[in-house]
Formats: structure tokens, sequence, C-alpha cells
């Protein structure tokens, strides 16, 4: 038995007291935005193309260590610091499939989504208190929820 292994991000946006959730079509879960990284893509890139595609919230990834680009003297290339996930889960989707799930937290500048054509409009803002209200929502997920409020709220 084969078993995959996809590479996946998931995005916590928070906007002054609340973060950003929605309900899953596919797996009828309160989630986070998120998706599967493309073959061209940086993790930070498929977070963000992500959440424009879910929300049509433009983002800006919290960056624990403040990446920059690097010059090596010994080589003639930059390299540039990636955004260090916050969490990096695996999740099970069935016997035979896995997500690699890198988790992020971002700001966003307004409550205001547009979700896009094919994507699900059943996204909700969270406070806090709201968040220990949810049934359909797995513990990690309301965890990191709660992190990222505690992270970045009113930043």
């Amino acid at each position: 038995m084969s078993i995959q292994k996809h590479f996946t991000v998931s995005a916590y946006i928070v906007h002054k007291d609340k973060v950003l959730l929605h309900l899953h079509k596919k797996y009828g879960m309160i989630l986070p935005l998120g998706g599967h990284i493309e073959a061209d893509e940086l993790p930070e890139e498929a977070c963000i193309r992500e959440v424009i595609e879910e929300s049509g919230l433009h983002i800006k990834i919290y960056d624990a260590d403040k990446s920059t680009s690097l010059q090596n003297s010994a080589q003639p290339m930059i390299v540039k610091m990636l955004i260090r996930p916050i969490h990096m889960i695996l999740c099970e989707v069935n016997s035979e499939h896995y997500h690699v799930d890198l988790n992020y937290y971002a700001t966003t500048d307004t409550f205001n989504i547009k979700p896009g054509e094919e994507e699900t409009d059943l996204l909700y803002w969270f406070t806090k208190e709201d968040l220990n209200k949810i049934d359909n929502a797995p513990q990690d997920v309301i965890m990191m929820a709660k992190e990222a409020l505690e992270l970045l709220s009113f930043k």
C-alpha cells in the first residue's frame, strides 16, 4: 500500500480581536483557510495565494524571525530566509493520504471578505470567547486560533 503525503499550508488570520476560520465544504468542520502548495511555490506564497482565493483578503504573514536576504561572501548568491511556519503538523486525511501542514499566523486590515467563485462563503470571524463555543472544530485548530489571537490581536 502506497501512502501519499502532500504539503499544505493553513493560515490563521487575525484582525483586531478576531480570527478568521471557515466551514470546510469537504470535511464539514471549522478549519483555517489554506490548501496545497503548488510545485513552483514557496510555502508562504501558497499561503498568500490560498487566502486571496478563499477570502479575497490581503495578509501580512507573521515572521517571528524577521527573515532577511543574506549575502554569503563565499558564494556569489543571495540566500533568502523563508518565513518559518509557527507549527508543522501531520494530518491523516485517510489511511492512504496525509497532509504535512505548515501553519502560519497572519494579520489583515479589514473584516471584509470576498471569497472566490468556487470557494465557500461560510467564513466567520471568531473572538476568543466564540472559539470556546465551537463544537465542530478539531482541538488543535481551536488551540492555534487562540494562540494566533494572543500573539497578533490589535497589532
